[in-house]
């Protein structure tokens, strides 16, 4: 049995599933059903085998590129998995950094999940994950841009993509600028404004616009309000890492960035200036509430676990308010109750 064979069993048992249960079908917040359906149908071919010589598996899910690990004959081959809802065959992939792994993979591969319209039923398709990488688009960070029915690569082939992974960060770093260079126009992530300059340094945030500048902002207060909406001293340790990692962004001091002004009043009383940047940025915060995608999500739900609050998971947005009205009731109490202010998620 070769990895190829192994792809199909995938494949004909999850379309085989018909109708499939509604819980495989779910795609939102930290909620996956392709993600849960996946290693239960690995589970059960290994049962059917009952050889793990022949066939192994590792879940890994969450921030690991790829999600799981096939073992096949003593090989290791990563797949990845995406899914839709809408019958397409294509979707927003994982960051670049991230999916340039240097494990030792024999190859990596993308299984591909989309709902048939108008039936509870799952069509799959996959690929060597180099091959569906139809391109990078570029927002605040750069992202791949998975299509199944490609035909040109962001890869001239597959020695291109494994080559990459053997580089040094600053050797991906370069292959990307090159990428971003010959196909974007305007702002080009932390390319070099420069194109003689052969440093490659993270770009500072006060330099940005100030419409990407509250875009960053906005991320960190959605993912990071208990560590940066407080009465005490605010803890920037996530909220720098998460920007640094995720947009190649720095800031001499991140202090400032969140909170320069000292003070914030509402209906004269004085809140930390924190507080002023969360209500100023309120448009910038309701639209990632109202439009961000399953990973980003993740990443929040997984910050907001220390505070055990329980949260239904069904409504990004209603889950952050809960959040932040924890948050106003624990540091901001009696200034809230002083400035009318009936919860800390009104100033949204």
């Amino acid at each position: 049995m070769n990895i190829f064979e192994v792809l199909n069993l995938f494949k004909s048992k999850i379309e085989d599933l018909n109708p499939i249960d509604k819980k495989y079908l779910i795609s939102k917040g930290n909620q996956n059903g392709f993600e849960d359906l996946v290693p239960e149908i690995a589970e059960i071919i290994k049962n059917e085998i009952s050889d793990p010589t022949i066939f192994d598996y590792k879940v890994h899910l969450g921030h690991h590129f790829p999600d799981m690990d096939l073992i096949v004959n003593g090989d290791c081959f990563g797949l990845e998995l995406k899914s839709r809802n809408n019958g397409s065959w294509d979707t927003n992939g994982n960051s670049v950094f991230e999916s340039i792994t240097d494990e030792d993979y024999e190859d990596i591969f993308l299984l591909f999940g989309s709902k048939e319209s108008g039936k509870d039923h799952l069509l799959v398709r996959f690929d060597y994950y180099w091959k569906v990488t139809s391109a990078i688009n570029v927002t605040h960070s750069p992202r791949f841009k998975i299509n199944m029915d490609t035909n040109e690569s962001v890869f001239k082939d597959a020695k291109e993509y494994y080559q990459l992974r053997d580089k040094t960060e600053a050797e991906k770093v370069s292959f990307l600028q090159n990428y971003l260079k010959e196909h974007t126009t305007g702002t080009k992530w932390f390319v070099p404004q420069d194109s003689s300059s052969e440093s490659i340094k993270p770009t500072s945030l006060n330099l940005l616009p100030q419409n990407i500048q509250n875009q960053v902002k906005a991320e960190a207060l959605v993912l990071f309000p208990q560590d940066l909406i407080t009465s005490k001293r605010a803890n920037y340790a996530r909220a720098h890492e998460f920007i640094i990692s995720n947009h190649f962004y720095y800031s001499s001091s991140f202090r400032d960035f969140f909170s320069a002004g000292g003070k914030w009043e509402r209906n004269n009383v004085e809140f930390p200036q924190s507080v002023g940047t969360f209500h100023s940025l309120s448009s910038e915060i309701r639209y990632i509430l109202n439009n961000s995608n399953s990973e980003f999500q993740k990443i929040a739900y997984e910050s907001w676990n220390t505070l055990e609050l329980p949260l239904n998971k069904t409504s990004f947005f209603d889950d952050y308010c809960k959040v932040v009205d924890l948050i106003g009731r624990v540091n901001f109490y009696p200034e809230l109750q002083k400035s009318r202010i009936q919860k800390l998620s009104n100033l949204l």
